[in-house]
């Protein structure tokens, strides 16, 4: 008698079916960042691992990842996609911060692989795969832990996998464990959410791709590269923008006032020193903490040029003070090195505003997180508002500075104001070679108490 069944009654049988065999669950581990994202499943069976490398950005150069855990000695896979839709997958031997030289033998032969694009791929993203065999290490232990580093860049090479590679625009590190058996909800890593350091992302499901997961606990703590990056920031700022500025704006407005400006202009420029020298020696230490590329962009080069200005204006300064304390009566009270002092010192602290606002545009190129606050950009702007005002209305006292100067009042020693009439000239001429000069130092000191701090001649 032939039965007949309903497609409903068939789908039924074949989903019990299903459930019924055993199914070996897929193993792997995944990482991303805000320049790439890495996929790697294993195959125990074929002791294969499958590697995916998504390039999250444009434009799109070349991408690769090595085993270890630093660049220099690491066996490295590199790929990057050609003009005319082919790939090309180099493997290299890492060589530290110079381009990795191509191995011809390598220990582990790599194979391209066609990636199988998922719904969690974002739009204009690109995705090479290739598959090399496991390893004695993995292997043996289920708790291995895979390191990886990786680089990004945005220069692509020429089609042959001996071709030369431009450094790398940034690079990374990715702890994967490959023992790792992936649920059923296939948590995706989120582009978006930079865990470039380590994730425990769990692998997309390729064959049933299914919306992404998300955990909804997500506190996304500071890496130990951006804690470095945000102290760098802000120590360098603090000794640029604050204490330097602090100095050359004592120096303008009290000089005519205190015989004591100098003291304090000289411990400022002091104090802001050691704060500049470490906030600066932080900005390489993060560039090597993600193993990027040095003087690479504008702030990185205006860094160096900044503080190497900054210790040429203090040798300037020292040779200045030594000089001015041998200067012989009626020497220039202006010379050229004074005039050089001056500008060099403004346009050290106009350099610093534009190194602290293209460090404020760097932050979320380096780190992949959103925009520094807005509240930073706005204390930039009133700043660069306010030291420069304040400067230039310090110009008031200059017609004071220039007369003291005129009259023959010694660099430093100001204890005594000058006169700003002309009817007391001759007796301050007199006062510097008089027995007398001590009582006639009072009794100017009591005729000026009178007299305004600018009065006309």
């Amino acid at each position: 008698m032939l039965l007949h069944y309903s497609p409903l009654h068939i789908l039924s049988v074949i989903a019990a079916l299903r459930l019924s065999l055993p199914v070996q669950a897929i193993k792997g581990d995944s990482g991303c960042g805000y320049f790439l994202c890495v996929n790697a499943t294993l195959n125990e069976e074929a002791n294969i691992i499958n590697y995916e490398l998504t390039a999250l950005n444009k434009p799109f150069g070349w991408v690769g990842i090595g085993w270890g855990s630093k660049m220099d000695g690491a066996d490295m896979v590199i790929m990057w996609k050609n003009l005319d839709g082919s790939t090309t997958l180099a493997q290299r031997r890492g060589m530290g911060h110079f381009e990795p030289l191509p191995v011809e033998y390598p220990a582990r032969r790599a194979n391209i692989t066609e990636p199988k694009i998922t719904a969690w791929h974002p739009s204009g993203s690109t995705t090479l795969g290739f598959s090399v065999r496991t390893y004695t290490a993995l292997l043996e232990d289920p708790d291995y832990t895979e390191h990886l580093i990786w680089a990004y860049s945005m220069t692509r090479p020429d089609k042959d996998t001996w071709s030369e590679l431009m450094p790398h625009y940034t690079a990374g590190f990715f702890r994967l464990k490959l023992h790792k058996e992936l649920p059923d909800h296939h948590y995706v890593p989120n582009p978006s959410r930079p865990t470039i350091d380590h994730t425990d992302a769990d692998l997309a499901d390729d064959a049933n791709p299914s919306p992404p997961f998300y955990p909804t606990a997500d506190p996304n703590p500071l890496r130990r590269n951006e804690k470095i990056i945000i102290a760098h920031g802000v120590i360098a700022s603090l000794g640029f923008l604050v204490i330097l500025p602090a100095g050359a704006l004592f120096a303008r407005w009290a000089r005519a006032l205190t015989p004591k400006w100098f003291k304090a202009h000289q411990t400022l420029m002091l104090v802001a020193m050691p704060v500049i020298t470490i906030g600066w020696v932080l900005g390489p230490i993060a560039v090597m903490a993600r193993q990027a590329t040095h003087l690479f962009d504008a702030h990185q080069v205006c860094g160096v040029i900044l503080v190497a200005m900054y210790y040429l204006q203090m040798s300037l300064g020292r040779y200045i003070h030594r000089r001015r304390s041998q200067m012989q009566p009626g020497a220039s009270s202006h010379p050229p090195s004074n005039i050089l002092h001056i500008v060099s010192g403004i346009t050290i602290v106009a350099l610093a505003f534009f190194q602290v606002r293209s460090g404020l545009e760097e932050w979320r190129r380096a780190t992949g997180r959103t925009d520094i606050a807005s509240w930073c950009h706005d204390l930039w702007q009133a700043w660069v508002v306010i030291v420069p005002f304040a400067y230039i209305l310090g110009a008031v006292m200059l017609p004071r500075q220039l007369y003291q100067e005129k009259s023959g009042e010694s660099y430093v020693s100001l204890s005594v104001t000058p006169p700003v009439f002309e009817a007391d000239d001759e007796t301050y001429r007199r006062r510097k070679h008089s027995t007398e000069s001590i009582e006639l130092t009072r009794e100017i000191g009591e005729l000026e108490t009178n007299v305004p701090l600018l009065s006309s001649r």
